[in-house]
């Protein structure tokens, strides 16, 4: 019955295991309702108002670029001719303009936007639910927790609640993490796309950002923001950017990103990516916080039965 709320579960329990601190220290001055009631909308605009500035440039964009294809016919559609002569692949990358131009048309930009359309709709719903789930949970969490905390004592014992405790940190220091890694990086290439002259830097560098939530996520705009420059004729800038981009995401996923993560259980870096990609392969994008915390609380588990008895 309740297996179509799962994803809004999910994300209510995780932006709730993430906020607590900020509730606990609120909600004794100005009280539950209206502490939940300002986090609650100061979390809903701080997802919607990214998504309605994504979504309006990316509707210009997305109509400037139908408008350059529908005038652009076969022949005209030549790349440099140094990027055509490239060996192995130059062949293949030189055709992409025309056959992209021959393949779309208006019936599959239509079909593009229904689908679109039908899945923003989707998430929208699911994060409304998600909201009121999050209200009730700061509205009634502490009672809600002493009940849980008696129910897994007389159920599982004390080890129980120690791997639930390490599930909640582990999570908490996911979300913050992963928010405080995505920042650096989208101030950081905000400043190296401005540098390297490509247009809206403040845009990519925020895309940059959200997409450097998930680990390598980052390099997929560097790559095709290095690409535009090469296309421009401008290889020394796609160079540096490259470089550039490669050391950050270097010190972002393999130096901060286990420190702030891998905190709570004393996570090694390899089973942090596990639990970051197995988890988003297994419940989406939520799982990127699940994942880690359902690989803590594995390892807690085998750290307490690999123990000698004695001890």
């Amino acid at each position: 019955m309740l297996w179509a709320f799962l994803p809004a579960l999910a994300w209510a329990g995780v932006l709730a295991i993430a906020t607590w601190p900020l509730y606990s220290l609120c909600h004794p001055h100005i009280g539950r309702t209206w502490t939940a009631a300002g986090l609650v909308l100061g979390l809903a605009a701080g997802l919607l108002v990214p998504i309605y500035i994504f979504g309006a440039e990316a509707a210009r964009e997305a109509a400037a670029a139908l408008e350059w294809f529908q005038h652009l016919k076969p022949n005209d559609a030549v790349l440099p001719q140094w990027l055509a002569k490239t060996p192995l692949i130059g062949a293949h990358i030189a055709a992409w303009p025309r056959e992209l131009s021959a393949g779309l048309n208006i019936g599959t930009v239509a079909e593009w936007g229904q689908s679109l359309g039908a899945q923003l709709i989707s998430r929208l719903l699911t994060l409304f639910i998600a909201m009121v789930i999050l209200f009730c949970i700061y509205r009634h969490g502490d009672s809600f927790l002493e009940q849980t905390s008696t129910v897994i004592d007389r159920l599982f014992g004390r080890a129980a609640q120690r791997l639930a405790m390490n599930m909640i940190a582990t999570v908490r220091e996911t979300v913050n993490g992963s928010l405080l890694i995505a920042l650096g990086e989208g101030i950081a290439f905000g400043v190296g796309y401005a540098i390297c002259g490509l247009p809206h830097p403040a845009l990519l560098g925020a895309l940059t950002g959200i997409l450097a939530i998930v680990p390598f996520g980052a390099p997929l705009v560097i790559g095709l923001a290095a690409l535009t420059l090469f296309i421009q004729s401008s290889p020394i800038a796609a160079i540096g950017l490259v470089i550039f981009g490669s050391l950050v995401i270097v010190a972002a996923d393999h130096v901060l990103r286990p420190l702030l993560i891998g905190g709570a259980a004393r996570l090694p870096f390899v089973w942090i990516l596990l639990g970051i990609f197995g988890g988003i392969s297994a419940f989406g994008l939520v799982g990127l916080f699940l994942g880690p915390a359902i690989i803590a609380a594995l390892i807690a588990l085998w750290r307490d039965l690999a123990r000698p008895a004695h001890l």
